[in-house]
């Protein structure tokens, strides 16, 4: 058989042929428009939005879907808080003892030293007396007599001061063996801050707070920033699963994947982005019913997976693994 034959299995490595049907190494494919959700479709159950509801970021949900996830998401904090609580309190109770530990180290490194101190006066003071009966005495104007004992004065200021630094190394120290402690206790894998390999500082100034995840980075949301979303739908023309076909209210242009659509804050009315370019944002109001624009948040671009067509959208899926040589 030849070298490039397709079932040479007498040969060390694989042929091409024999890794394509291995299925091996890392593949890519480029999804195409059946993978897609539809742009009215739920981000959580994926089906046609009952009662829509739009995040501040465009992704659109059920009103019984976003409002569960909320829910659940708030039960799931209150059960942090409470694990928040208790690590506070733990670590308040930590630093309590470290202070007081660091206190007496810094007493006991003072005593030490004045003990110290006491014991070179008086050697110094006998080695002054003898070098005296030898004979030896001061002149004048050199300052005063040999063997005077000198007055050690300790200022508060600097008492404070060591105690402040030996207070700060003891703390940082307690620091690093919370963390370590911490890491065995695995408190929550979801959490970012609350990971066993989160400092002590994260742990405790974690901010508890609901969230969307339907876009590549979770962001905040609270049902005070969702808006209503209204679809206008064609009573006649009808898609090919059945579902009818969601147009703009004013130009009677039909919106899918891959027309851009906005949804306006004041009304909700979905317009395509022409209509808005043109009507709404010269006239300040919707082109629909007249209503006036919000000034902050004049309308809400509408998320789109794409169309399986385009570059954009994330429409390109990768699968990693090891190659066989």
């Amino acid at each position: 058989m030849g070298r490039h034959g397709r079932n040479n299995t007498s040969r060390a490595d694989f042929t091409y042929a024999e890794r394509e049907m291995a299925n091996s190494g890392s593949k890519r494919g480029r999804l195409g428009r059946d993978s897609m959700k539809n742009f009215d479709a739920c981000s959580l159950c994926l089906r046609h939005a009952r009662d829509p509801r739009i995040c501040p970021d465009g992704h659109v949900f059920c009103q019984e879907c976003i409002l569960t996830s909320l829910l659940d998401q708030k039960k799931d904090i209150k059960r942090q808080q409470v694990l928040l609580e208790r690590m506070r309190s733990e670590s308040e109770a930590e630093m309590a003892t470290a202070r007081a530990a660091a206190r007496e180290r810094v007493l006991k490194e003072f005593e030490s030293a004045q003990s110290s101190l006491g014991s070179a006066g008086r050697s110094g003071a006998s080695s002054s007396s003898s070098s005296a009966a030898n004979g030896g005495a001061t002149k004048a104007g050199e300052g005063g007599p040999r063997g005077t004992k000198r007055v050690f004065e300790l200022d508060e200021d600097e008492i404070e001061r060591l105690t402040q630094e030996k207070t700060d190394e003891a703390l940082s120290k307690t620091a690093q063996d919370m963390a370590e402690a911490r890491k065995a206790k695995l408190p929550n894998f979801w959490l970012p801050s609350l990971t066993p390999s989160a400092t002590p500082d994260a742990i405790i100034d974690v901010k508890l707070q609901t969230l969307c995840h339907a876009g590549k980075r979770p962001h905040p949301v609270n049902l005070k920033q969702l808006t209503t979303v209204k679809f206008t739908e064609d009573p006649v023309e009808k898609t090919s699963s059945g579902s009818p076909v969601v147009q703009c209210p004013s130009c009677r242009k039909s919106i899918t994947n891959n027309v851009k659509a906005f949804v306006l804050k004041a009304c909700g009315h979905v317009l395509c982005s022409t209509c808005v370019d043109t009507l709404c944002s010269t006239d300040k109001q919707c082109a629909h019913c007249a209503s006036k624009l919000d000034k902050k948040v004049p309308y809400i671009p509408l998320a789109s997976d794409g169309t399986g067509f385009a570059s954009g959208g994330g429409v390109e899926v990768s699968r990693y693994d090891v190659k066989l040589v």
